[in-house]
């Protein structure tokens, strides 16, 4: 192993600890193959067990602290990430592929939830009721779990295990984060966020490893209450299999066949602009991501000739380069799974309006580039209509009524998100009610997802506390109401 290549270290009870793991994880600049960042242990499962035992220890002081004081680390370590917010965000292009402007996104959208969820801790606690006997009120008040094990996926490499560790810390609980293999520099930023606000030792800490070994260890200790994943629907399924055998709280996200819907009175230009920032921001690389586009007939030709035209104007390259409009793939995999789906797609009667390969270009031939690629003309019972693709890959259907077309978006049953383009306020509402999705967006990019949404942040932090009740008697009362 070469002397100069920089080796990540596990953060385990306020200590940077060297790892004795003999096998590593490459961290590769996915813009240029040979650029070699780093080295991340594949950590062994003593260490995660150490993590998970110092956490635990961590908890009891950490529980009693007050909830404004929990919060105010979070605000110390947002205030800290402001101050490193350009070096984070080239850190999150040279590993994890983003441009620049989407990493500077990125991380301004980190720092504005960190500080909306530090800022709500004063106020997060429960509510007073009266009670049917005299003398009597009840109240009830947030638990922290104990120690929670954070799987974070490297499509988000600093909003996702940022905002998971705010809510978390905030609702008392300690914390053994295990980040994505691809992005282990943007996550030891993240955590020296917190270890230089003062996170008393043992509240976060960092494990580096599989998701197989290093996560399974962790869901399988029994100090471990709950665990958040982000990532393929392999490991969330695997992880989702031992946390039912604990009966612990488990919670996930995966990247979804997220439906938009262009209506034939739609605004074209609005549309076009949403589809194009949904399904090729970030390389399609999100949660979020625009993976189906279901056109009424009378504009597909018009939306499609135009939406080619953009798409193929899109240059390339490494997110750094300001000229750059789209990045790379994070790994080798993604662009083999996404070609499979294009080819078998194709194989089934599909039609490939652009792309469908990788990039062979000089300056992009060494990185994971696959051009963005647009499928016409796919059937629902296709697998690509099924399955997402990951990278910037879009599959079209075209239908002939409103009805068609949102029998077609909601037969998937349950998504992350889901849109729709038009003027018709009725139909608007329609899609709304019928769409069984997470996040509906109405003439906007799937991809403005907000933390601060109650769907998002009210139901993380009951993910990660527990409400009980309180009952007083302040005077003699006349006994049960009941």
């Amino acid at each position: 192993m070469r002397q100069d290549i920089k080796i990540y270290r596990n953060y385990i009870g306020g200590a940077w600890m060297g790892s004795p793991a003999r096998r590593h994880a490459p961290n590769i600049n996915p813009a240029d193959a040979s650029d070699l960042i780093g080295e991340a242990p594949l950590s062994i499962g003593d260490e995660a067990v150490a993590a998970a035992e110092v956490a635990v220890h961590a908890f009891h002081s950490w529980r009693q602290t007050p909830a404004p004081e929990r919060g105010a680390l979070v605000l110390r370590a947002a205030r800290l990430l402001a101050e490193r917010a350009e070096d984070v965000a080239r850190v999150i292009v040279r590993e994890q592929g983003k441009t620049l402007a989407e990493a500077r996104v990125e991380v301004q959208r980190t720092i504005a939830y960190a500080e909306f969820c530090g800022g709500a801790a004063a106020a997060m606690d429960g509510i007073t009721v009266p009670l049917r006997t005299p003398a009597h009120f009840g109240y009830t008040r947030r638990r922290p779990l104990g120690v929670v094990a954070l799987l974070t996926p490297e499509w988000s490499p600093l909003a996702l295990p940022f905002a998971r560790l705010a809510q978390a810390l905030v609702c008392g609980n300690t914390v053994v984060l295990k980040p994505a293999l691809a992005t282990p520099e943007t996550a030891e930023w993240l955590v020296r966020c917190f270890a230089d606000a003062g996170a008393p030792s043992g509240v976060v800490n960092l494990v580096h490893g599989l998701t197989d070994e290093t996560g399974a260890t962790l869901i399988d200790h029994p100090a471990v209450r709950a665990v958040w994943i982000g990532g393929s629907h392999a490991d969330i399924a695997g992880a989702r299999r031992q946390a039912e055998a604990r009966t612990m709280r488990f919670m996930s996200e995966a990247m979804d066949v997220n439906p938009v819907v262009v209506l034939e009175d739609a605004d074209l230009n609005l549309a076009l602009a949403g589809v194009l920032a949904g399904a090729f921001g970030n390389a399609g690389q999100s949660h979020t991501a625009t993976k189906r586009v279901i056109l009424m007939h009378p504009v597909a030709d018009a939306f499609l000739e135009e939406l080619v035209a953009q798409v193929c104007k899109l240059r390339l390259g490494s997110g750094l380069d300001n000229e750059v409009g789209m990045g790379p793939c994070t790994d080798e995999a993604q662009i083999q799974q996404a070609l499979d789906l294009v080819r078998q797609a194709q194989m089934e009667g599909a039609e490939t309006l652009c792309g469908g390969a990788r990039a062979q270009d000089e300056a992009l031939a060494h990185g994971y580039f696959l051009r963005p690629t647009i499928v016409d003309r796919v059937r629902p019972a296709m697998r690509i209509a099924r399955e997402p693709a990951p990278g910037p890959v879009l599959a079209v259907t075209r239908v002939e009524s409103f009805a068609e077309a949102l029998a077609h978006a909601t037969r998937l049953h349950t998504v992350v998100a889901a849109g729709i383009y038009t003027r018709d306020g009725a139909r608007m509402l329609r899609f709304v009610d019928e769409m069984n999705a997470r996040s509906v967006y109405i003439n906007a990019p799937t991809t403005g997802d907000e933390d601060q949404m109650p769907v998002n942040h009210d139901a993380l932090i009951d993910f990660f506390s527990e409400m009980s009740a309180v009952y007083v008697q302040y005077g003699p009362g006349n006994g049960s109401a009941t």
